[in-house]
């Protein structure tokens, strides 16, 4: 049986870009740890990351307001001291062939009542993440608890919160 492809929100877009980026730069243990558990907000053990990129093999969609919420940065992050640096690297990985980026426009998110609820309620980032995976018959991968809570029972989306997602048997 296939895999759901996924839907990824902000925090784990963020918390696999910055295991790329500091991939790349051979980062030492205690930088990395550093970097994942300041995006985090908690420790990220090895085995989890090795378990989020193995994930990350997956079909994976985003929207547009995701990624530019990722782009951003936090003013206060170690990241944004190395913000074009990450920029760069991130930008190759979300050209590479690892995440498609899905169109959700406002005015088609909100032909349907229901998705328009969604953004009254949530904003357009998390109702657009939802949008498209219904549209593509995905999960939403969050950190995001509000939204977890919401919809994770009777909803008929299909959504995890990362650290759960990571726990449960491959």
């Amino acid at each position: 049986m296939e895999k759901r492809p996924i839907v990824i929100d902000t925090s784990p877009l963020l918390t696999y870009l910055a295991i790329r980026y500091l991939d790349s730069k051979d980062a030492p243990k205690a930088r990395r740890d550093q970097v994942i558990t300041e995006i985090r907000g908690k420790t990220f053990a090895a085995t989890e990351q090795e378990r989020f990129l193995e994930l990350m093999k997956q079909r994976t969609f985003t929207t547009a307001h995701v990624i530019s919420e990722v782009l951003k940065l936090r003013e206060k992050s170690v990241l944004s001291l190395e913000k074009e640096d990450f920029r760069r690297n991130s930008l190759d990985v979300l050209t590479g062939d690892t995440i498609s980026e899905i169109p959700c426009p406002i005015m088609e998110v909100c032909q349907e009542e229901d998705f328009r609820q969604l953004i009254c309620r949530y904003g357009l980032t998390d109702a657009g993440l939802i949008f498209v995976a219904d549209k593509n018959r995905a999960l939403v991968l969050t950190d995001d608890g509000r939204l977890f809570s919401s919809y994770s029972e009777n909803s008929g989306y299909v959504i995890e919160l990362l650290d759960n997602y990571l726990q449960e048997p491959a």
